[in-house]
């Protein structure tokens, strides 16, 4: 691992002993009716269609606790990115191992990035989900940047209202209560970190987008991949957007900054179970 000329900020400094290639322990998970009906209420969804599915994207919070029991910081790592590869239905109380490595890291302007992959197996071995995850783990004293004047093309243009989604502190803290980031949560702790306020989960971005996708179409294989581009605060109001195809889904501020944008690279809504 290259030697940072700033350290991390915090305990995230802990990550220096977790290179590339590092294996973490395996964890059993399952998404439970009740654990799936808490997410949901904290976005307000619609969740008639899963019926007896979990949510795939709840999964996703398993990363966390993945890294937390490998005895590695939640508090103050931020998610950049989140993609998802799906083969098969998983459904409710089905269990699955979580199997996950350091993949590549690097140094950004504002702190160093780690990126996860994660594999979550059935019973019988064969991998029910992928996915590739990208952290960032802030400097301790983030560089002065200049500030960009470029201006940015409106990211509602050319797209469809799908959804909304009213945050409230309550909501925010209740919904990342399972990976324990006190950035979510935490005013001090936060505007320790230089937000105004706790930021939302960008998982919960990802999840609401997620169920639009849903809407039009069980996913029985999906490649998702979904960037977080700019920090919601806890008290934030984000529309939903979905292109016409409904291949490329945003989530806007209340300013009418993007906050999240999840392209749909692939989605067979047929079981092809034999």
């Amino acid at each position: 691992m290259n030697v940072l000329a700033n350290s991390l900020s915090g305990e995230l400094n802990a990550y220096d002993r977790a290179p590339e290639g590092t294996r973490w322990p395996a964890l059993l998970t399952h998404v439970s009716k009740r654990r799936q009906k808490r997410y949901h209420e904290n976005l307000m969804l619609d969740v008639t269609h899963f019926r007896s599915l979990a949510d795939i994207s709840i999964l996703a919070q398993d990363i966390a606790r993945v890294i937390a029991k490998a005895g590695l910081p939640n508090n103050g790592r931020i998610l950049l990115s989140q993609r998802i590869f799906q083969t098969g239905y998983v459904y409710l109380d089905e269990e699955l191992s979580v199997e996950a490595e350091v993949g590549p890291d690097g140094d950004g302007p504002l702190g160093r990035y780690m990126t996860c992959y994660v594999g979550f197996r059935r019973a019988n071995r064969a991998v029910a989900l992928r996915m590739v995850t990208r952290f960032l783990l802030p400097f301790a004293k983030a560089p002065n940047l200049p500030q960009s004047a470029a201006t940015h093309p409106n990211p509602a243009q050319g797209m469809e209202v799908v959804g909304h989604l009213q945050l409230t502190p309550k909501k925010v803290a209740d919904f990342s209560q399972e990976t324990g980031n006190l950035i979510h949560s935490d005013p001090t702790f936060a505007r320790s970190r230089g937000f105004q306020a706790p930021i939302a989960q960008g998982w919960m971005q990802l999840t609401a987008m997620h169920s639009s996708v849903v809407k039009n179409g069980m996913p029985w294989e999906m490649d998702l991949q979904a960037q977080f581009v700019r920090p919601v605060l806890w008290d934030s109001k984000l529309t939903i957007y979905a292109n016409p195809a409904r291949r490329l889904y945003r989530c806007v501020d209340e300013d009418g900054q993007l906050t999240a944008e999840a392209a749909l690279n692939h989605l067979t809504i047929v079981d092809m179970e034999p």
